[in-house]
């Protein structure tokens, strides 16, 4: 049951969107000659690569051969655009599927770098060649199961781990785990009995995931809302990349200063103190009353807010990768809602192991004892995140 969901929420991840021209079998759109060449563009709406191509060749072959070219331009971020575009995939056997797709009467091109590479050279050709113009069909009759199933199989062509791997890495940051061990510790001596730390333990992961939720969320629209102006997207794209890889680099760094110091105070990449104590001071203010419930939701919401100046190091550069990406686009904030489930899953195991009576002390132990495979990991995972949107956006 768990993997039939995950495949239909994780549609299009990390996808190395491959370049392919190539002749198509003889397809059902295909009725009879037209009377211009017609080319339908498969895109974003706010897509920086496909504004790109858009001005740089659609509508400039557009505008030089107004009555010859019949543009007709798709939104994939639509139900409407999305069908079509499953079913010329079918109609041309494409093998490699991509976002960023052009169909001509009896050919396509996928990924930017083809369509960059090819897209003039096949308008002009088809424009040298009024035979080939034929008529499309854009009459879509796509069964429900059919577009399952075509989901079904990008998911095992796309792969998910690496926004797996980051959401998990992010809940363990050193960050985090420095207020769930304080909180553990706070609930420890305040004596809470079992049944209150569960409720206090559920209702602050809940308020933690929602609000970091809402935080994507808004990074990843005004991220998005700003990509439409390409030198911004460019702007994004770099500064997170440089973002990623400076933290990457200085989480090795902090790796091996700890390895050789052991002491924490060491650290660079870490709450500043004044951000320490406030959470202390929001935890400390808000659960010691008798509205548990209430306390741990604003405590979950307020200790979030803080501590996003540590755990953005890695939620941001992942933000950014998806709005780069075009399979992640589409279906963004379903990727959104898994990277941060993940992000509180080990919270949510600190708080189960609180409530069979797990010592603060154990935690912290555990936690410093493994604290520079935590470093090495986090910083194998930014750097990561900082090639991948240097190489494959």
């Amino acid at each position: 049951m768990i993997s039939k969901l995950l495949i239909v929420l994780f549609v299009f991840l990390f996808s190395a969107f491959s370049v392919s021209s190539s002749e198509s079998s003889q397809n059902d759109s295909i009725k009879n000659k037209a009377d211009k060449l017609i080319i339908q563009f498969f895109g974003g709406a706010t897509c920086g690569d496909c504004m790109e191509i858009k001005h740089s060749i659609l509508f400039p072959a557009q505008k030089s051969n107004e009555e010859k070219i019949d543009l007709r331009i798709y939104d994939i971020d639509t139900d409407s655009g999305f069908n079509l575009l499953i079913k010329l995939e079918e109609d041309y056997n494409v093998k490699a599927s991509a976002p960023i797709t052009i169909f001509f009467p009896d050919t396509f091109l996928t990924g930017k770098e083809d369509i960059r590479k090819h897209g003039s050279r096949l308008i002009e050709y088809y424009l040298n060649n009024p035979q080939k113009w034929m008529v499309v069909s854009e009459n879509v009759h796509l069964e429900t199961e059919k577009i399952a199933e075509k989901l079904a199989q990008r998911f095992k062509e796309y792969s998910f781990i690496s926004i797996l791997v980051a959401g998990l890495i992010d809940g363990v940051n050193p960050c985090a785990i420095a207020t769930m061990i304080f909180l553990v510790s706070f609930l420890a001596t305040k004596k809470r009995s079992r049944k209150e730390v569960l409720v206090i333990g559920m209702c602050f992961t809940g308020s933690v995931f929602i609000t970091y939720l809402l935080l994507g969320i808004g990074a990843f629209r005004i991220i998005t809302a700003l990509d439409q102006y390409r030198w911004m997207s460019k702007v994004i794209r770099w500064s997170a990349v440089g973002f990623a890889g400076i933290v990457g680099t200085l989480s090795f760094a902090d790796a091996f200063r700890f390895k050789k110091s052991k002491k924490t105070e060491d650290i660079k990449l870490q709450l500043p103190k004044v951000v320490k104590l406030r959470i202390h001071k929001v935890i400390s203010g808000n659960l010691a009353g008798s509205q548990l419930a209430t306390g741990a939701v604003i405590t979950g919401f307020l200790v979030t807010l803080l501590e996003a100046v540590c755990t953005g190091q890695v939620y941001l550069p992942t933000i950014v990768l998806m709005t780069k990406q075009e399979g992640l686009r589409f279906t963004g904030w379903l990727y959104l809602i898994f990277y941060n489930f993940l992000f509180v899953v080990p919270l949510l195991i600190v708080m189960i192991l609180a409530y069979y009576g797990m010592k603060w002390d154990k935690l912290a132990k555990t936690t410093q004892k493994n604290l520079v495979a935590i470093k090495i990991i986090f910083g194998i995972v930014l750097i990561g995140l900082a090639v991948f949107l240097a190489i494959a956006t």
